[in-house]
């Protein structure tokens, strides 16, 4: 019990972003913290080439993924990133239905069955993973050198996350976004 004592415990928080009301939580829970960064704050990494995709209209956005994916624009394994389960699961039967090796992510799977397709994304069975912003924090995929933001994200914290799957351990990623008319104001 002697070696468990508090005074021996010690707290560490890793986190692309830091939020202004998470940082005064942490100083009010750690003893003489001490903040260290790389890189410029709250932003994407270097590494990552950012590219906005201008689609005009909503179904633009499956038609300039169909094209990339037939010329090779885009080399698996890639992320595409949706904003919601929906989404996903409709993204998923186009893609699926034209031979895509492609599965979905979200909140709505069991944990065996996120599981398994995370599983077949590292083994490379899985060439497109759709996901929602579950999968935007805290999950390493070391092969991953393309992100696609299919929908542009609700904020700026979200899209770093979401980017930063893209371009990890110093390696040059690419992060894509398509947006429509509708997305203007984002």
């Amino acid at each position: 019990q002697q070696q468990c004592s508090h005074a021996q415990v010690q707290l560490a928080m890793f986190s692309a972003t830091l939020l202004p009301a998470v940082e005064t939580l942490a100083r009010s829970v750690l003893r003489d913290p001490v903040r260290v960064w790389v890189g410029r704050r709250n932003t994407a990494a270097a590494t990552v080439k950012q590219e906005i995709v201008y689609v005009g209209q909503e179904s633009g956005k499956l038609t300039a993924l169909r094209q990339m994916l037939r010329t090779g624009g885009l080399t698996p394994p890639i992320l595409i990133f949706v904003s919601s389960k929906e989404r996903a699961a409709e993204l998923f039967r186009e893609l699926v239905s034209e031979g895509v090796m492609v599965d979905a992510i979200h909140a709505d799977r069991t944990r065996d069955q996120r599981e398994r397709v995370v599983e077949g994304f590292r083994a490379g069975r899985i060439w497109a993973l759709i996901c929602t912003d579950l999968m935007a924090r805290g999950v390493d995929f070391k092969g991953v050198d393309c992100v696609i933001n299919y929908d542009v994200p609700k904020s700026a914290v979200s899209y770093i996350h979401r980017v930063g799957r893209s371009g990890r351990a110093g390696r040059r990623g690419a992060a894509l976004t398509f947006f429509t008319e509708d997305d203007v104001d984002m």
